[in-house]
C-alpha cells in the first residue's frame, strides 16, 4: 500500500511541477499549451517504458557513447 501511495505522490508532484513551470510566465504558458503531441505525449510514453523496464534512463546517450567507442 505504501508503494502505491509513493507512486501517487510522485505523479502529483510531477504534475504540480509541470503546472508551475508552465505558469511561471506568459511565454512558458503559451509554449506549454501548444503541441502536446510533440513534447508531452512522447515523454509520458517514455516514462512508462522506463517505469516498466522496457528502457533504462539515459539509454539513448549510452547507445551513442558505445557507438562512438566502436568507431
Amino acid at each position: 500500500m505504501s508503494s502505491l501511495l509513493a507512486e501517487i505522490t510522485q505523479v502529483v508532484t510531477m504534475i504540480t511541477m509541470l503546472f508551475n513551470m508552465c505558469n511561471s510566465n506568459d511565454f512558458n504558458r503559451k509554449q506549454c499549451l501548444q503541441n502536446w503531441d510533440t513534447w508531452l505525449l512522447p515523454e509520458i510514453s517514455r516514462a512508462w517504458q522506463i517505469k516498466t523496464g522496457q528502457e533504462s534512463p539515459y539509454q539513448n546517450e549510452e547507445d551513442v557513447v558505445e557507438w562512438h567507442q566502436q568507431q
